[in-house]
This record gives C-alpha cells, sequence and structure tokens, in this order.
C-alpha cells in the first residue's frame, strides 16, 4: 500500500491520502454485509433446536434479506448521486439494530423474516457498495489495487467470523452472538460514514451544483439503463453471484450432506472465504494491468469448475479443491464489477451505475440460495441445484468476454 500514487489519486484530499479509506473499508467490512450468510451457516441448528423452523423455513429468511439487500444497494448509489456520503447513515442502524432485534424474535418465523427485510434494508451501508464508489472517486491509475485490498475485508469476514460466531454460540448463545456482531457491524459503519468518508470536492462541486438545478450530474439512471455495456456486467455479475453468495450461505449443509464431519464442513467454509482473500489481492492488481474483462471470464470458468467439482466428490480432499476454486470467483467478482463498470460509465453517473450492478448481483445471490433451498425441499438434495449454478456461471464467462473494448481510460477520457 505504499506504492506512489498519481496527481488524481491526491488531489483535492486536504486530510490526506486516499488510502485511508480503503484501510477504513477495509475493517469495516470484516464485521460487513456477509455475516450474514455466515450466520444463516451456523444458526441453522439453534434455531431448529429452539423454535422447530426447518431449513428450507429458515433458508427462506435468507432469501428475503438477499432481495432486501439489493434494494438497498440500488438505493445507495442514488443516495450518494443524489445527497452524499451521510444520506446513508440510516441503513447502518437499520441493519445493526435488525441483527440485535434478531436475538428478541418470537417463534412466529414471519417475524423472523420481518426483521431479515430490515437487515436487508440496511445492508447498503455495510456493503462494499459504498466504499467502491468512494474508492472510485478517488483512485485512477490504482484503483483495481484499491478495490482488491479493500475487498479482503470482505473475504476475511467469511474466513475469521465462522469462528467467532462459533466461540460466542458456546459462550453466550446464538442471542449473544447475533447482538454482539450486530453491535460492532453498526459501530464500524456509523465511525466511517460520519467521520471517514469524503468524496473528492469537484465530485461533490458538481453534484451540489446539478441538485441545485434540480438535476443529477451527468447521465441518469434510466440512460445509463440504455447502454448494452451495463447490462452485459449486471447480467454476469447477476449469473456468477448465484454460485458464490449462493454456496457461502450453504456450503456447511452441502457439505454435511455428503457425509463429511462438521469440522471438515467449516473449514472447507473457511477455505472459500481464504481464497477469496488471496484472489481479491491478485485480481485486484491485475486489473489495473489486463483487460478485465477477459480476466474476469477466466475465473468465472474456474468457479464454475469449482461447483462442479463439488457437486461430484465426496473426498475431503476434493471438498477443498472445490472450495478454492469457489472462493477465486468469490474473491473477485465484488472487484470486477466495482473496477470493469468504472471503464463503461463517467465518474459522475458512478454511483447510481455501480448501484444497479449490486442490486442485480443481490439478487444473483438470493437466487442462488433459493434454488439451493428449493432443490434440498423438493428433491432432498443440492445436486440438480448445483448443475445449474454451473450452467449460469457459464452463461456468466460468455457475457462478460463479450462487452468490448474500455469506453474510459485510466483518466476517465474516451
Amino acid at each position: 500500500m505504499t506504492t506512489p500514487l498519481t496527481a488524481s489519486d491526491t488531489a483535492g484530499n486536504p486530510a490526506g491520502s486516499p488510502w485511508r479509506y480503503v484501510i477504513a473499508g477495509f475493517f469495516a467490512l470484516v464485521f460487513g454485509v456477509n455475516i450474514v450468510p455466515v450466520m444463516f451457516n451456523l444458526l441453522g441448528a439453534p434455531l431448529t433446536a429452539e423454535f422447530g423452523w426447518t431449513r428450507p423455513q429458515i433458508s427462506t429468511g435468507l432469501a428475503v434479506f438477499t432481495f432486501c439487500d439489493g434494494l438497498s444497494m440500488l438505493a445507495v448509489g442514488a443516495l450518494v448521486d443524489r445527497k452524499g456520503i451521510k444520506s446513508v447513515v440510516p441503513m447502518a442502524f437499520a441493519f445493526g439494530g435488525g441483527l440485535i432485534l434478531l436475538a428478541f424474535t418470537p417463534p412466529q418465523i414471519e417475524w423472523m423474516y420481518v426483521l431479515c427485510a430490515i437487515i436487508g434494508f440496511g445492508a447498503g451501508a455495510v456493503a462494499p457498495t459504498v466504499y467502491s464508489i468512494v474508492i472510485t472517486a478517488w483512485f485512477d491509475a490504482k484503483r483495481g489495487l484499491a478495490l482488491g485490498i479493500l475487498n479482503v475485508g470482505l473475504g476475511l469476514c467469511g474466513t475469521l467470523i465462522p469462528f467467532f460466531l462459533s466461540y460466542l454460540l458456546k459462550n453466550g448463545g446464538w442471542r449473544g452472538a447475533v447482538i454482539t456482531v450486530g453491535g460492532i457491524s453498526m459501530a464500524l459503519s456509523l465511525i466511517n460514514l460520519v467521520f471517514v468518508l469524503r468524496m473528492p470536492a469537484g465530485w461533490e462541486g458538481e453534484r451540489r451544483n446539478a441538485r441545485s438545478h434540480g438535476k443529477l450530474a451527468r447521465a441518469s439512471l434510466w440512460t445509463l439503463a440504455k447502454s448494452k455495456h451495463l447490462w452485459l456486467i449486471a447480467l454476469s455479475i447477476f449469473f456468477v453471484s448465484a454460485a458464490t453468495y449462493g454456496l457461502l450461505s450453504q456450503m456447511v449443509l452441502v457439505t454435511v450432506d455428503k457425509g463429511i464431519v462438521m469440522s471438515v464442513a467449516l473449514t472447507a467454509l473457511s477455505t472459500i472465504s481464504l481464497s477469496s482473500v488471496c484472489s481479491r489481492i491478485v485480481v485486484g492488481a491485475l486489473l489495473d494491468r489486463v483487460f478485465a474483462p477477459f480476466l474476469a471470464a477466466a475465473i468465472f470458468v474456474f468457479t464454475a469448475a469449482g461447483v462442479t467439482l463439488l457437486n461430484h466428490t465426496n473426498d475431503v480432499w476434493g471438498i477443498y479443491l472445490a472450495a478454492l476454486l469457489v472462493g477465486v470467483g468469490l474473491g473477485a467478482e465484488g472487484d470486477i464489477a466495482a473496477y470493469i463498470l468504472s471503464r463503461y460509465v463517467p465518474k459522475a453517473s458512478y454511483g447510481r451505475a455501480f448501484g444497479l450492478v449490486m442490486f442485480l448481483f443481490a439478487q444473483g445471490g438470493g437466487l442462488g440460495v433459493f434454488v439451493l433451498g428449493k432443490s434440498y425441499g423438493a428433491l432432498g438434495s443440492y445436486t440438480a441445484a448445483l448443475y445449474l449454478i454451473v450452467a449460469l456461471v457459464l452463461v456468466a464467462a460468455l457475457l462478460i468476454a463479450v462487452v468490448g473494448p474500455y469506453k474510459y481510460s485510466v483518466d476517465q477520457q474516451h
């Protein structure tokens, strides 16, 4: 992180190096949006034991969260473009507060679904979206590396939080666990949103000037939505998210159903996240050096190979290798979405465009969770759903590969 910055990386930031936004986001994302699918992996057994809820019923709660999460990320892009960073503060309260209230949910599962919706509507404040918007505004030449380092925090969430939650579950029960992680997540995101994150002075001036005339800076979302580049990127991310996010939420259950012990299943879950940590750093650096759509297509093929292997192996080594390959995709899709999009839309329109892409990213994850849950409920296994997920990831690789040449170079010039 000591690489010299370009003039565009440092101009207009009297508070210091813009790497401070990367570091702040890194730590916040360790307790960010990915704690929810990790929690659903570990809370299934205690919720079933206490309330009698079935696995498909609990998975539906995650699907509700994922749908609302997508709406919140769509809202984040629009809010930041219209009103600035601090407009996202209420979402931080909704996310952390919803997790804390989950500890007091009554036995009626409908209440859990309501709380999952509230948590989802607040998730935009603890997701990479808001941090990616800030980083993209500040960085040009080192943008890929900055986004990669930022999202390492998201990967560490999946690597460290399962063990942290396991410790909390053993020592304070599931209620104490959700209160603890909800409180930490809320505190970190509020500190960043209120005291740390800032947009460049030029960007903020353009936004305020446009709003004073009742307009938006640069193209509207409706205008952007007419671009084939935007939809090719968005749909590819939608499809690959079904694999990565869907499996992240169900990996322990998929593994245990193969007759493999829980300790191996938890290690496989952590392997996905640890692989994603390494992938984020490597992919982030490569994005600044190679044509990003081709890099993305190759990574998506690796992901499809990992899901295929998971579907066919019952060996411990095969499970770990499958987790490693899926983790490569999990570590790349967010970085790729943030970076590639910045090469096809102007900076002033980036927030709303990225919000749309991340909305579809979340819905793809919801599709993966839904398909896996329904497959198990109807067929008693995840096999058919995993085959469908492989097909979706290969479609994603094809879509991203044909997106075409960049429209904007490093300095945002045509």
